[in-house]
């Protein structure tokens, strides 16, 4: 589902994992911006939702601002709030809006929701920006369901860091798109398995050229990374 031009058929998508957060930091809009200057196929990002309904992109619950103090939790914080604080690189927190705004068509946005009861948060941003191409994912797998619920028709994936016994009696319950897995726990059965369920298979964080070249080997559909340029360069040279 990415929107980057010249996909080179038969290689995996690359995903950058919260931007180019090897370069930058992590969940910024410049991580993101160099993401989409590498010619990333997807962005993945996390966010929270604050008291006054807006969502913003960071990982953790609270905040680690540059005097560094940790600030109460997000939910607990109105958006000017959020607006006000700087990260310990100086960068401000960006909102989803923000984010979509600045990838456009350029890529896929892949959407961590972090936090519990932001579904309706979720569902409101995405309807804003009709020409942007979204999937939202999690742990909780209740949740990617419920904001397909509110947005039909929306692609979901289910996080996960383990190995099911029987992935495909998890996948087909939430008629879900994706399979999330974190990339140590991938072998060519659960490639083939999650296959036959007519599901993608993205493989998290791979920032290892090796294992990224093996993965695609297999017939993994994307790779979540923190170096999305190197991956690249990785599975088209293989």
């Amino acid at each position: 589902m990415s929107r980057r031009r010249n996909r080179v058929p038969g290689i995996p998508e690359i995903i950058a994992h919260r931007g180019a957060s090897r370069e930058c930091r992590e969940n910024t809009l410049q991580a993101f911006a160099r993401a989409l200057a590498l010619g990333a196929d997807g962005i993945e990002l996390d966010v929270h939702g604050t008291r006054d309904g807006v969502l913003v992109v960071h990982h953790d619950a609270a905040i680690r601002s540059a005097d560094g103090q940790l600030s109460p939790p997000i939910a607990s914080l109105e958006a000017s709030e959020v607006a006000a604080l700087r990260l310990t690189s100086g960068d401000a927190i960006p909102t989803l809006d923000e984010v979509f705004a600045l990838v456009g068509d350029q890529a896929t946005v892949y959407v961590e929701v972090k936090a519990p009861r932001v579904e309706s948060m979720v569902s409101s941003v995405i309807a804003r920006h009709p020409h942007v191409a979204v999937a939202v994912h999690a742990f909780d797998h209740r949740i990617p369901v419920e904001v397909r619920a509110l947005s039909p028709g929306l692609a979901i994936g289910l996080l996960s860091a383990s190995y099911p016994l029987d992935v495909r009696s998890v996948l087909l319950p939430a008629a879900a798109e994706a399979w999330w897995q974190h990339q140590e726990l991938i072998d060519e059965a659960m490639v083939h398995d999650v296959h036959a369920a007519g599901v993608r298979l993205i493989a998290w964080t791979e920032n290892s050229a090796p294992h990224a070249r093996l993965l695609a080997s297999w017939g993994v559909d994307a790779l979540c990374t923190d170096i999305p340029g190197e991956i690249r360069i990785a599975v088209e040279g293989q």
